[in-house]
């Protein structure tokens, strides 16, 4: 029902963290009703029956096997098992294996009996609603349950106190060196911890931080990071950071301790303290745009403190100052008290760099109009008018070609801007594969005007944020501030998209880094199987086919400073550029500004992708082995001939989405997830679907000993909805969700603004924001069985498994 309302995988769904379990629901406006008594169902009427533990179990132990894959999620448990020994955060929320397998339902039960009551527990409602009529249907549907007949269990254990360095280290294979200390600090109701909040942005937030400036401008790490969990009982502060290759893992470790140490000793500025604060709170700010956000925010509070800390969260954060600061470093920072975890990738390993986490430096020019006036969180939020988008958005192409929308949106003053520009890993030749994203990358490292460090400052100040990452097609760009600062961000924006100065320092230290982002992605078996289907797929030199780790590897090391000045000259015009800015903006005063700051950049001509044929030829059956690895990835997938453009689009859309497009609502998910448990994540796509034909695929994660049953499994659904078709009833279900869908992501300024730039780079323009939900509904049967028989071509499927296994069982 929550599907068919709109609801996907991400916006409905039931959670564990430490300190609570939670349920959710993300629905139109007009389904409140419905997710009101979904929630109600939740609480007490819950069957908790054997038959479903079985399969459900093996699923979670699939979830479990995936969090073991990645390192660093094993090094996070590592260390906080070390840090936290007899209270119960000791244990991580998924458990053990043997847990996933042995809990018995009795076990289930008594946990639900003893937990599931209406005096411990709370609800959040957000968004457009009457809140009488809400009430009242609370009230309908939650007040006849009874208070619990006992008292609700509760933790009484208190962490004793750590009496010396505590050290652990992870072995197992991978391409990511690793090192995290934690430090035991109070939990969130304790007045030291919002100082607490403050140290941790100064210490890893942007790249003017303690740390950045300490590890990763020195080339020791590729990146850092601080975590600093809000919750009700003591827990370590994490901080952390990737090694960089060449670099030892003592190496790292003893800087961080350094940095640490200095902070502890000396404390920080009074400038690190505003900056931070800006940050956090604009940060704050961010996390309440739109209806989810703003409830799962809400919902952590209310979990780990109260409803009133949430209120208060960034009034507390104001009063820090940079004696509070170092007062908390030196008591929480001990050397006795550091719990030192390594990830060391084992021998049997392909020895890699580290991950590379795309830091958001800043740039811009501090305008002198920018005001200084606190933020008012609790501003009260005002209903939108309910017009079309076509007629909300303010449609400009300048004169040189660039695109631009806006959308006025004055119910948080708050702007968010998507952007893309047409130069993407497809628009290089396979032997400069690697410039798109390393061009992409040194966006970020300072322009002809100021240095990274000064671009980072302007936008640390004013709690702004923007990142450029690089996929198939396009540069993407993502950026968001308050809306006093869009003309800050504009500036930043033009000023590194038209002027980066590509200097040779940063270019070392950026190479160093993406290596290891390369290293990384190869050691994810989701990505190696998708990779190799590619290759199979499309013929050398296609665009869309992966380059793999030794031609990126390659081409990242050839690539020099006049490459990257070219490919730069060539595809950051103004014809290749569009934007969306929707927000607390004027759009009159918007448009202006893009065409002050972007105005200057060359007209150009938008980029043409220009393509080889895909791959004929029987089917091919393919292993990628990877050893140590705890889960496999099953890939299906073949050409399927779809363009985005296609008349047949949305039918195509209907008919994956019935087969496999989530593993809670669709064919294979139900059968290879629900009845049978053997997977916990599953999903298929028409991708690459773009301005070149495409692929269908339908990638399965596995456990080793599942691999044959999920193997005939799926491919029965497969051949099975090749041959027979959809049903009218999954045609129905399927355009009710991706109509209501559409309006659940158009909740927040970051997701409107992504939908215009997609409409946008397909030519459909902001009418489509509006059109797609009937485009969706006028979908037929017969149309959807004609555009699945056209694009997925069942007999012509190859499989590529990636995984601990030499070979593809028979």
């Amino acid at each position: 029902m929550l599907y068919e309302a709109g609801a996907d995988f991400s916006s409905t769904n039931m959670t564990t963290w430490y300190d609570r379990m939670n349920g959710y629901s993300t629905l139109p406006s007009d389904k409140l009703e419905l997710a009101v008594k979904i929630e109600a169902d939740r609480m007490t009427r819950g069957l908790i029956l054997e038959s479903e533990r079985q399969t459900e179990m093996s699923v979670v132990r699939n979830e479990y096997e995936i969090g073991e894959n990645n390192p660093s999620q094993a090094l996070y448990k590592a260390v906080v098992a070390t840090a936290i020994q007899a209270h119960p955060y000791h244990w991580s929320t998924i458990g053990y294996r043997s847990d996933i397998e042995g809990v018995t339902i009795e076990q289930l039960r008594a946990h639900y009996k003893n937990f599931f009551w209406p005096n411990n527990s709370e609800a959040i409602l957000v968004g457009d609603f009457d809140p009488a009529k809400a009430l009242a249907i609370f009230d309908r549907e939650f007040g006849p349950f009874a208070k619990s007949s006992k008292p609700i269990p509760e933790v009484i254990t208190v962490e004793p106190p750590q009496e010396g360095e505590r050290r652990t280290v992870v072995r197992r294979p991978g391409n990511v060196g690793l090192v995290m200390i934690g430090y035991p600090r109070p939990g969130a109701k304790h007045p030291d911890f919002m100082p607490l909040e403050v140290l941790s942005t100064i210490l890893a937030d942007g790249v003017n931080s303690r740390l950045y400036r300490a590890l990763v401008d020195k080339q020791l790490a590729s990146s850092v990071q601080s975590l600093n969990f809000t919750l009700r009982d003591p827990f370590p502060i994490l901080i952390g950071a990737e090694v960089l290759p060449g670099k030892t893992h003592e190496d790292v470790e003893a800087a961080l301790k350094a940095a640490l140490r200095e902070v502890a000793e000396n404390g920080v500025t009074s400038g690190e303290v505003k900056r931070a604060q800006q940050q956090i709170e604009v940060s704050a700010i961010r996390d309440r745009d739109g209806t989810y956000p703003f409830a799962s925010s809400l919902g952590e509070a209310v979990a780990s403190a109260d409803w009133k800390w949430f209120l208060d969260y960034v009034d507390n954060i104001r009063t820090v100052n940079a004696a509070d600061v170092k007062r908390v470093a030196a008591a929480y920072l001990v050397p006795e008290h550091a719990n030192v975890g390594w990830f060391v990738p084992s021998a049997s390993a392909a020895k890699a760099p580290a991950v590379v986490v795309a830091t958001t430096p800043a740039a811009t020019v501090t305008p002198a109009t920018r005001k200084e006036e606190p933020v008012a969180v609790r501003r009260a939020v005002s209903t939108p008018v309910k017009t079309s988008f076509a007629a909300r958005t303010t449609r400009k192409v300048l004169a040189n070609g660039l695109t631009v929308d806006v959308i006025e949106n004055h119910s948080v003053p708050t702007v968010a801007i998507r952007g893309l520009v047409f130069a993407g890993g497809s628009s290089a030749s396979s032997a400069q594969a690697a410039l798109p994203g390393l061009t992409s990358r040194m966006l970020m490292r300072g322009t002809k005007s100021r240095t990274k460090e000064q671009i980072g400052a302007l936008l640390d100040d004013a709690g702004a944020i923007r990142t450029y990452s690089t996929s198939t097609f396009e540069t993407v760009i993502n950026a968001q501030s308050l809306s006093r600062d869009l003309s800050l961000l504009l500036d930043v924006l033009a000023d590194e998209i038209r002027n980066p100065a590509f200097g040779a320092g940063e270019l070392i230290k950026t190479k160093q880094e993406m290596k290891a982002a390369v290293l990384r992605d190869d050691d994810n078996t989701s990505a190696r199987a998708t990779e190799r289907l590619t290759q199979l797929v499309y013929a050398k030199d296609h665009p869309y086919r992966a380059a793999g780790k030794e031609l990126l590897l390659t081409s990242l090391e050839a690539a020099s400073k006049e490459d990257l000045v070219r490919f730069h000259q060539q595809r950051y015009s103004g014809a290749n550029v569009i934007l969306a800015i929707v927000g607390d903006v004027n759009a009159k005063q918007t448009i202006a500004l893009v065409e002050k700051y972007f105005g200057a950049l060359p007209k150009g001509e938008r980029t043409k992708v220009a393509a080889n044929a895909t791959v004929s030829g029987a089917p091919i059956r393919e292993a990628v082995t990877m050893r140590g690895k705890a889960s496999m990835n099953i890939i299906f997938g073949s050409a399927s001939g779809l363009r985005r453009t296609d008349a047949d689009y949305e039918a195509a859309l209907v008919g994956n989405a019935a087969l496999g497009q989530n593993a809670v609502s669709s064919r294979i998910g139900k059968r290879v997830r629900d009845t049978e448990g053997l997977s916990y994540s599953l999903a298929s796509r028409f991708t690459m679907s773009d301005v070149l034909d495409g692929v269908w695929l339908i990638n399965v994660n596995v456990a080793p000993q599942n691999l044959v049953k999920a193997m005939k499994s799926t491919r029965e659904e497969i051949d099975k909805f090749a041959k027979e078709g959809i049903t009218l009833e999954e045609v129905e279900i399927q355009k009710n969700f991706f109509a209501g869908n559409f309006q659940v992501n158009l909740g927040t300024n970051g997701g409107v603004a992504q939908s215009l730039i997609t409409a946008e780079r397909f030519g459909f323009g902001p009418k489509y924001l509006d059109d797609y939900p009937n485009r969706i509904r006028a979908v037929t049967k017969e149309q959807v069985d004609r555009a699945m028989k056209e694009h997925l071509r069942s007999d012509r499927l190859h499989v590529v498994v990636a995984g601990d296994l030499e070979k593809l069982p028979e």
